[in-house]
């Protein structure tokens, strides 16, 4: 869900409703020092809802919640039990109560693409992946509009970089040991002593295609899933695409984008842009976002034509991504279609990709928004430091090393098993 600290455009939400599926409680590593890989739960998927939520323990009592990780935002936040809204009391009796934290006497707003949240900032202990930090600044949501919640998802986890934390911007962090306004990331790689906190500064996601056992959706702090990367030194990093403020989003420049028919590839004509790097147009990745989201001068955009035309057992869209000097990235055709949500057995499909107006958003800080449609095709790494060649990183020493901010890619489809997928 993007939101940004310097421009925070609201826009109506999209519809969630739909199935969840059992949380896989198997864990890759046992965090300190080993870091650990987090298992996460899809809670919905549809055209307009791919939800993918981590465990998040609160408070005194450790009180679990499932959080929506979204790479899109940088801010943590919860329905609390003083909020009365429709979203909220769609969570039923698991409101956060935010009664034991300790206040910061400032309040805040977030408006997303998706919707709008505000209330106080408290601290309050939160523990994440076995990782504790006893004053995480937090929002005790007291309003919350145009948010699907409910009983299984009751707020977000923002993992965009911490220059864009909301809450950052209202009480600043420091870099002493008294609480302040640092996002989660920040604050879990700043853990001491040292040998508590992740070994190295870097969050990782995969996640899981409905229907596929291929990839298991999980989110690694400061470690690779064997399972999915037997060989780091395979992910291909670049520096993120910064802005006129610094480093806010997980940004890439396009290189290409390319359509094949035939298995014959057809690029696609990229215009300039000041979003990018020397004119290239900018994508952000967005684990918030359910869609693939182009702006019309992106001319990606014309293609949701093709993917919303046949019928789902015509030619499948054959597309990949480029970003950067990395490789190209072949999405599966599986995940640039859905059903109606309405009409299971229609013939014909919703493209999972949109143009910001289609849905009623507002697009500025990119091009693109990568959203989960991308995300199920690709490893992703966000790293706060530069990897060395074999892909390893540096020893953590600390929330006060310089970042340096990098995003990684590992493609996981391969064209053509994808394309025996798709009929079957």
């Amino acid at each position: 869900m993007l939101v940004s600290a310097l421009s925070t455009p609201s826009s109506p939400a999209w519809d969630r409703k739909g199935k969840h599926r059992a949380l896989d409680v198997r864990d890759d590593g046992h965090g300190g020092p080993d870091g650990i890989v987090i298992p996460l739960q899809l809670l919905h998927d549809s055209a307009y809802e791919s939800v993918y939520v981590a465990p998040v323990l609160l408070g005194p009592g450790r009180t679990q919640f499932l959080l929506q990780v979204d790479t899109g935002s940088s801010d943590l936040w919860l329905a609390s039990t003083s909020c009365s809204t429709s979203s909220c009391n769609a969570v039923g009796g698991h409101k956060y109560d935010s009664s034991q934290s300790l206040p910061t006497g400032q309040t805040t707003t977030l408006n997303y693409a998706e919707g709008q949240v505000d209330g106080p900032i408290v601290w309050d202990a939160v523990q994440f992946g076995g990782y504790s930090i006893d004053h995480q600044a937090l929002i005790a949501a007291s309003n919350v509009n145009d948010e699907p919640l409910n009983a299984n998802f009751n707020g977000v986890l923002g993992l965009a970089l911490p220059l864009n934390s909301v809450v950052a911007q209202k009480i600043p962090p420091t870099t002493s040991d008294a609480p302040d306004g640092a996002s989660l990331s920040a604050n879990l790689f700043g853990i001491t002593p040292r040998t508590a906190a992740p070994p190295a500064r870097f969050l990782s996601l995969a996640l899981e295609r409905p229907g596929s056992d291929k990839v298991a959706s999980a989110l690694g702090i400061g470690r690779h899933p064997a399972s999915v990367v037997p060989d780091p030194s395979k992910i291909q990093y670049a520096a993120v695409v910064p802005e006129a403020a610094g480093s806010l989003f997980w940004q890439a420049n396009v290189r290409a984008i390319t359509v094949y028919v035939d298995n014959q590839p057809r690029p696609v004509g990229l215009p300039f842009s000041n979003t990018g790097t020397n004119g290239q147009p900018s994508v952000i990745l967005d684990s918030g976002v359910p869609l693939i989201i182009a702006s019309p001068r992106s001319r990606m955009a014309y293609t949701a034509r093709w993917a919303s035309a046949p019928p789902r057992t015509a030619t499948p869209m054959n597309l990949s991504i480029t970003l950067d000097t990395r490789g190209e990235t072949p999405l599966h055709p599986l995940d640039l279609t859905y059903y109606p949500p309405n009409d299971p057995s229609s013939e014909t499909c919703i493209g999972a990709i949109q143009t910001p107006d289609h849905i009623g958003i507002t697009l500025t800080q990119a091009d693109m928004i990568l959203g989960v449609p991308f995300l199920r095709n690709a490893y992703t790494v966000l790293a706060y430091d530069a990897p060395a060649q074999n892909g390893s990183f540096p020893q953590n020493t600390g929330a006060a090393s310089r970042i340096q901010p990098r995003l990684g890619i590992l493609p996981l489809t391969d064209p053509a098993t994808a394309a025996q997928e798709f009929y079957q």
